[in-house]
Formats: C-alpha cells, structure tokens, sequence
C-alpha cells in the first residue's frame, strides 16, 4: 500500500470511520516504523520539539476526533496529524536528511559573516579585529564588522565614536562606513565621531593618511567621477566634518595638534632675535601643519619669546601679538595676516 493509501486511512481514523480490519493494518504499519527508518528521536533536541508538538496535536485530536466502535489510541491521533500536515515522506527521510537544520545554519552563517560589538558599559571597550586592527570603541556606540575579512577590502560599520588602529595592508584597504561617509585608510589612528542623533560626522587623523568622501556628496554635486576624487585626503593633526544637512566637507586642523616628531628631533622653541621664517619652519615640523604668511612682507621681522610649554595654539597666539598679526584656520592650513615689520 502506498503513502497516498496510508494518509486516506489516517484521514478515515481522525473521523473514526475505520473499520477494524484497517485498525489492524495502521497498527502493523505504525509498528514497523521504529525498526524502518530513522526517526528524529536520534537526536536530543529534536527529540523534544518533537514530543511538544506531539503533546499538542495529540490534545488537539483528542478533543476534535470523534471516536466509533474501537477503543481510541492517542498516540495514532498524533502520528496522524503529523503525517497529514507534513506527509509521509517526513518518516521516510534518510539520517543524513535529519541534519540538514546545522547545515543550513552553517549556510547562513556564511551568508551573514558579520557580527555587532555594542559598547554598553561606561569605559571605552578595545574591538580586536581578525587583521589585528584594534578598534576602540566610546560608550553606547556599536561596531559591525566581519568575523574575517574576505575579499580585496577590510569594510566595518560605525555608530557612534571610536578611535581606530588600522594594521598596514597596501593590497587591502580599510573602509570604515559611517552615516553618509566613508573612511578609507590603508594603516593608521585616526578618530570617527558619527552619532546617531546628529547628521555630522567628524574623521581627525592621528597618524598616517585618510581619504574621506560620500557617495552622497558626488550625487548632490552631479559628478560623474569617482566620488574618492571629490573627498579630502587627512594627514596627522587634521579633521574633516561632513555636513550632513548641508552636504559638504569642511577640513580643519585637529583640537588640540599633538608633536608628530621624536623628542630627540624636537627643536626648542625658545628663540633669540630669530627671524620669523625660522620660527614658522619649526611650527610645520613638529606638527605637521602648513603655514602660510607673506614671507617677503615678514622678512624683516624677528623675535625673541621661549614657546616651550605651549600648545600649538597658544605659541599661534603669542607668535601674532608679537608681529602685530592675526591668524586663521583654513582648509586645514594655518594662514598668517599682518603688515610686516
């Protein structure tokens, strides 16, 4: 008798119009089950939502199936209702069948290989990537990035603040997306401030070079190029913040600009009647900045003042008093403006 047959006969049960003679074959056939074919009881855990579901139908056929002139079998309302709902074939499935569930978990972990940090402390929370890139991450913000980085690109997501340490890769660069804006760094420090209650995101390089730009920004802008091209390119001490309302980069120098050279290459800034173009040189060697001032109006002036233990703002603020100038940031460039001497 066929699987077709069998679920008529079931069907037949579960409205009690089976004869005895076909009790008797449903019996013979339900029996032979267990030494026949595999059933999911091999393993544990389907074991138990099986037997749950079970219990449940069971309850269900109890109370729904009407019974006639034999005695009612719970365990056949059970087999029953599972065959009708899922057919014969469920019962008929090799072993090697039964474990399809783990390998199509393992199918989709391969199709979703990233994974989510989100810092719910109240310290900073160090991320260490499969590159040994280290990602250290401000509180309440959240990282996704890939369990290991495949292809020709390392690729991470950034909500909130974090200060990354990329590991050098030439052949495959590290792009940190946040909001409308993409970070791509082939190894440095560098800094991400992208929350999601503001539409401004801030990139300040601490080491190496950053390229940022936004997709966003190329389509607002009509250009056809590449949208890296239109973006800015960051060096230790400067910042950039997209304007996210209004769609556009601003470059500027960093807070508070650290020294970027050894302590045994540090010059002094205590200067003796030292001409301004000595003075400005220093500036862009230990911090890394461009100055720009009028050299030929300036060439004539000197100064004599010990900057030591100043910041590179203050020594700025001092430097102009003593020239009668003022000075501004722009475009990441320190730009000096006074009438000379």
């Amino acid at each position: 008798m066929d699987s077709t047959n069998y679920q008529e006969l079931l069907a037949k049960y579960l409205r009690g119009d089976c004869t005895d003679e076909e009790r008797v074959l449903l019996d013979q056939w339900y029996s032979s089950l267990d030494s026949e074919v595999a059933l999911p009881a091999t393993d544990e855990e389907k074991k138990q939502l099986l037997a749950k579901n079970w219990q449940v139908l069971a309850v269900r056929t109890v109370k729904t199936a009407p019974v006639k002139h034999f005695q009612f079998r719970p365990y056949w309302a059970v087999a029953a209702a599972v065959l009708l709902i899922s057919g014969l074939s469920w019962y008929f499935i090799s072993r090697s069948t039964l474990e399809l569930p783990a390998q199509q978990e393992q199918v989709t972990e391969a199709k979703l290989p990233f994974t989510e940090r989100t810092n719910t402390s109240a310290v900073p929370e160090r991320v260490v990537l499969s590159d040994r890139s280290v990602v250290t991450l401000q509180p309440g913000s959240s990282l996704r990035y890939p369990i290991a980085f495949a292809g020709n690109k390392r690729e991470v997501t950034l909500v909130g603040e974090a200060f990354f340490e990329v590991q050098k890769n030439p052949h495959k660069p590290f792009l940190v997306y946040s909001h409308d804006l993409i970070t791509k760094v082939l190894g440095t420090s560098f800094r991400i401030k992208a929350y999601p209650t503001d539409r401004n995101v801030t990139v300040a390089v601490q080491t190496g070079r950053v390229s940022v730009y936004s997709p966003k920004l190329a389509t607002q802008t009509k250009s056809k190029s590449d949208p890296e091209t239109i973006g800015v390119v960051l060096t230790p001490n400067q910042q950039v913040t997209y304007l996210g309302q209004e769609h556009r980069l601003v470059k500027t120098l960093v807070e508070k600009p650290v020294v970027l050279i050894p302590e045994a290459e540090l010059a002094s800034f205590t200067f003796q009647n030292a001409p301004v173009s000595k003075i400005m040189a220093a500036i862009e060697k230990t911090y890394g900045v461009d100055v720009v001032y009028d050299e030929e109006l300036m060439a004539n002036c000197f100064i004599t003042t010990s900057l030591d233990q100043e910041n590179l703002y203050d020594k700025l603020t001092i430097i102009c008093k003593l020239l009668g100038a003022t000075y501004k940031v722009i475009d990441a460039q320190i730009v000096i403006t006074g009438s000379g001497c």
